[in-house]
């Protein structure tokens, strides 16, 4: 069953509260969401696949759950900083440094667990097909409608 507007809408302010936390099914796979601390004064939405977020997802394509691309967010970050590339550029010259740096403007992409803000990732959600909501602040969203 799709879920509605007005079903994202009370998904995304419960996930922007404190304490915020939701659980949608896909295919075979439960996906929770849960607010948590990242650092002393930081929180961030963490996003677990049948109750994990294992380390070697990470890094090992293999063993990542098939539905991690869709609810991971996915991000990119520069092989080398912009001040070191302008070293780069400075001590070489542009077209020694293309050829000694072949990777010189390449970014790296990677999947993140963590989204910083519940809009974007319900604005994520909202583009996954066949994803149902099971769970808004650990009330069964059928009984939040009566």
């Amino acid at each position: 069953m799709a879920i509605s507007k007005e079903q994202w809408d009370k998904v995304e302010s419960e996930l922007a509260g404190t304490f915020g936390s939701a659980l949608f099914k896909l295919g075979d796979h439960e996906v929770s969401i849960q607010r948590v601390r990242k650092s002393e004064s930081t929180t961030v939405l963490a996003v677990y696949i049948d109750g994990y977020i294992k380390g070697e997802w990470f890094t090992k394509q293999e063993t990542q759950p098939s539905c991690l691309e869709l609810v991971w967010r996915k991000r990119s970050l520069s092989i080398y900083k912009p001040a070191e590339i302008k070293k780069i550029i400075k001590t070489f010259g542009k077209r020694e440094a293309k050829k000694c740096f072949p990777k010189l403007y390449e970014k790296k992409e990677f999947f993140d667990c963590h989204f910083t803000t519940a809009k974007s990732l319900v604005r994520q959600f909202k583009r996954i097909k066949g994803i149902e909501l099971m769970l808004i602040g650990g009330v069964p969203y059928e009984s939040m409608e009566a």
